[in-house]
């Protein structure tokens, strides 16, 4: 129990409300608050100047360095107020070039992973990425989320098409070995400690969690299965944290795949999916952890 009451904002976006598992653990977050005495509001954008009143903002809605949820974190920053995410985690996890750059500096291990920018989209630079790393390749622009703007191609016609594309987001495109598996690896960091472990499933016969059924505007995604943390591998830990202190000590979701008894991490995300029923499924203190943290 705290000795003080916090007041904890937490931005949200109407959107947030659509998925019941996504507003069930908001209310989680809300009760676990209010559980340890503090004080816990839903915060949208036309509320935006009450920050200064708050002691911590909680940021659930989508974060990119364009959006309101950015000027958001910004102002709780500059505030001296607790704030996930931060402004400088979402600007390196909106930027995979930053964030790639980063796991090269560090170490990190990571998927293959080569840059592209516009002035050398030439028959040359394409055959040299499909002769380092083979075919197909993932071709990924630095800003992504939900699996968009990530695509696949296995000839250098469907690669000029798809980074013709991508190159209206942005000047520098990334370009991954394709690294297919059953699941990807995500585990929850909070303040470098592992929060949550979970598989994320790939649908059969795709090659992503979140992946289009062809011709439609539909995704499909696959199971969350959620994984007692205590038992995980400990190079899985080893390379999670590792991953997630090259950009910060908040809270982060690290996408790693495990090929060949090793495990090399795809992306660290900020503001990680947590929906009531799958990533809490192990780990019903989650809501405390994070909620202790914003209080302290």
């Amino acid at each position: 129990m705290n000795t003080s009451v916090s007041r904890i904002a937490c931005f949200v976006e109407k959107y947030n409300f659509s998925d019941p598992r996504e507003e069930g653990a908001l209310q989680n977050f809300r009760k676990a608050a209010e559980d340890s005495g503090n004080q816990f509001s839903f915060l949208y954008r036309e509320n935006i100047k009450d920050i200064p009143k708050y002691d911590a903002v909680f940021i659930r809605a989508t974060t990119d360095p364009l959006f309101t949820s950015y000027i958001v974190s910004k102002t709780a920053y500059e505030y001296g107020l607790r704030v996930i995410d931060d402004p400088e985690s979402i600007k390196i996890c909106a930027n995979k070039i930053h964030q790639y750059a980063l796991f090269d500096k560090y170490d990190v291990p990571r998927i293959p992973t080569m840059f592209l920018s516009k002035d050398d989209m030439h028959h040359k630079k394409i055959n040299e990425i499909f002769e380092t790393l083979g075919k197909p390749v993932v071709i990924k622009a630095p800003y992504t989320s939900f699996s968009r703007y990530v695509e696949k191609a296995a000839c250098e016609t469907s690669f000029r098409e798809v980074a013709k594309r991508f190159f209206k987001k942005s000047d520098v495109l990334a370009i991954q070995k394709f690294t297919p598996t059953a699941f990807d690896w995500r585990v929850g960091v909070l303040g470098n400690d592992i929060l949550y472990v979970c598989k994320y499933m790939i649908p059969k016969g795709k090659w992503k969690h979140g992946a289009k059924l062809r011709g439609k505007p539909t995704v499909i995604w696959g199971r969350t299965v959620s994984v007692e943390k205590k038992g995980i591998p400990p190079r899985l830990r080893e390379v999670a944290l590792k991953a997630c202190s090259v950009v910060g000590k908040g809270l982060y979701g690290v996408d790693i795949k495990e090929v060949n008894s090793e495990y090399v991490v795809v992306e660290v995300n900020d503001n990680p999916s947590i929906y009531a029923g799958y990533e809490d499924s192990m780990d019903r203190d989650i809501y405390q952890r994070i909620i202790n943290y914003l209080s302290n």
